[in-house]
């Protein structure tokens, strides 16, 4: 997927592995049950449990079947929030946190953001701290000290007929954005890192 670090593409690919694993038994478990266990019009069947009419039908049941039906799933989810974990944590984590993007960029200093094979993540010596304001229907930016044009613009675009505030950030860099909130609570949506992003 294009625009996606490596981080969120190996955790995507890993998520449609594990959506087609799961899909695909559980469609073939059912339309193997489906197609299989049923009666032909007009033939005579083998009435094991005993159905009739205003009877409660026999119960089977099979202790091992539904503790496996029951543990499996909750350790793929606990596996999958796992591996969630690592993306988010890079993006989100604090300036203060061991994230490996340093400290503050000082003015025009650039960021040098470069991947981490062996860490499996993006590593920088600093990084440039941009402010985010949310407010009914809009957002306000602010580049705050980044001073140098290229690393951090504030404009104004057309969106569908409408003026917008636009920011413009230059790729390669690290960004911290401290968010507030005007009035109401907004969620920017950062399409790349798959999130939305509460203020």
């Amino acid at each position: 997927m294009a625009g996606i670090t490596p981080l969120f593409d190996n955790l995507w690919n890993e998520y449609i592995i594990w959506s087609f694993l799961v899909g695909g038994f559980t469609f073939i478990w059912l339309y193997h049950h489906s197609l299989w266990y049923k009666s032909e019009e007009g033939e005579d069947w083998d009435n094991k449990d005993g159905i009739e009419v205003g009877v409660f039908p026999k119960h089977y049941d099979n202790f091992t079947l539904e503790i496996a039906w029951t543990v499996l799933p909750f350790f793929l989810i606990v596996y999958l929030a796992l591996i969630s974990w690592g993306p988010l944590d890079a993006i989100w984590s604090s300036a203060e946190a061991d994230g490996g993007y340093g400290d503050e960029c000082a003015s025009g200093e650039l960021s040098n953001m470069t991947w981490s094979e062996s860490e499996g993540r993006y590593v920088a010596d600093c990084y440039h701290v941009i402010y985010i304001e949310a407010y009914q229907w809009g957002w306000n930016f602010d580049c705050l000290e980044v001073t140098v044009p290229d690393l951090c613009e504030v404009g104004t675009a057309v969106i569908d007929g409408t003026p917008a505030a636009s920011l413009t950030l230059k790729q390669g860099e690290v960004y911290l954005a401290a968010m507030g909130s005007a009035d109401v609570t907004h969620a920017p949506w950062f399409v790349s890192w798959g999130v939305k992003e509460d203020v």
